[in-house]
């Protein structure tokens, strides 16, 4: 056997090991801490987490793009209980995704995932500094949640569309970006700093506003931007889990009966269990995000262009429909109506203006981009 050969199988080992391993840790945990009970009663967390993190692996929208929504429209959870349930699961399910991603020796532009994802954590930090309220239990947003969710619809809304554009249009973009001025590293940079604030509110946004400089106005192509965007979000999800679940202890809830009663060790007034308890939500997708992640990446790779185009976004259009249909305040508030209606339409028209005039922007000769049939598989 060559020695390439073993790499490629020392690869593979370390691959699927790694899901394995965490999975047999996991069990161990359950098992000796007697929490069958607790994962049983988050079953909705693990059930959501089986599309989300397919979703994390596959998309540039994280698992967080799934779990938001469905926790704060479905389930009913607060929105800053569900932004630190998404970092968290995403810094289990994103990071082996990521490892999956690099293994894997999928393209991907460095320079885009060190800055973008390095702005992100600053971004990140800065927005939990400032956007958030530190005496609450999961350090509520000042800004009412209702507006922190249809923001999160409007971006990825307008995801959606540019997404939509570029399969229109048959251009694919490049394999990598040969130019990197200094318009190009303060673009990377200031969308990885307004993913990472946003993500600070709803656990997700560094991927989505990275995948949206480098593709829409830089040119990359999506088979490279979305592996790319996929490990920015995980240096995030990794910072949320580390400040918001570990230092802060947002991931310690302690339960009794049907409330949490403490979070960090701290006791507060009691508050729905089920709703609440993060790390009961936790503990119960852990097993499923170790393997959906890696998997959604496997399968993203495997898409010809306009499906895998075509498949980011559907992903963030969905997201539209359910705000629309379970987003209650949106039919009986005039003006939260109204912000998304204006959000929506400025959405839009901006990232087609950015999209048209991309060339432009980063002073650079239109080159000739045809669709890239190295991908084409």
């Amino acid at each position: 056997m060559s020695s390439q050969q073993t790499f490629s199988r020392g690869r593979r080992r370390v691959l699927w090991g790694l899901p394995l391993a965490i999975t047999l840790v996991w069990l161990a945990y359950v098992v000796y801490m007697n929490q069958w009970d607790r994962v049983a009663e988050h079953w909705r967390a693990a059930l959501t987490m089986i599309f989300g993190s397919f979703v994390a692996g596959a998309t540039p929208q994280g698992g967080g793009a799934v779990a938001f929504p469905v926790f704060t429209k479905v389930i009913g959870t607060p929105a800053a209980v569900a932004r630190t349930f998404s970092l968290s699961i995403q810094a289990i399910g994103m990071v082996t995704a990521g490892l999956s991603i690099v293994l894997s020796g999928k393209p991907i532009e460095r320079r885009a995932v060190l800055a973008g994802g390095g702005a992100g954590v600053i971004g990140f930090l800065v927005g939990l500094l400032l956007l958030t309220d530190h005496s609450t239990p999961f350090w509520n947003s000042h800004i009412p949640d209702p507006y922190v969710k249809v923001t999160f619809t409007v971006v990825l809304a307008a995801l959606a569309y540019i997404v939509y554009l570029v399969l229109d249009e048959g251009d694919c973009g490049r394999s990598t970006l040969p130019i990197w001025n200094n318009r190009m590293w303060v673009g990377v940079v200031a969308a990885g700093l307004i993913g990472g604030a946003a993500s600070a509110l709803i656990g997700s946004g560094a991927d989505v506003f990275v995948f949206l400089f480098i593709v829409v106005i830089a040119g990359l192509h999506p088979r490279v931007g979305v592996p790319s965007s996929v490990l920015a979000m995980a240096m995030v999800s990794l910072t949320g889990i580390v400040v918001l679940g570990i230092i802060d202890g947002q991931l310690a809830t302690q339960v009794a009966g049907d409330s949490v009663v403490a979070v960090g060790g701290t006791p507060i007034d009691p508050i729905p269990r089920a709703q609440n308890d993060v790390f009961g939500m936790w503990i119960a997708a852990v097993p499923i995000v170790v393997w959906g992640a890696p998997l959604g990446t496997i399968f993203i790779h495997m898409l010809r262009e306009k499906r895998l185009i075509s498949f980011v976004a559907g992903m963030a259009l969905l997201e539209v429909i359910s705000t629309a249909i379970f987003l209650e305040p949106l039919r009986t508030d005039r003006w939260l109506l109204a912000y998304a209606v204006v959000g929506l339409v400025f959405a839009i028209v901006g990232v087609r203006w950015l999209h048209t005039h991309r060339d432009g922007l980063l002073k650079e000769a239109s080159p000739d981009r045809a669709p890239m049939s190295v991908f084409d598989s």
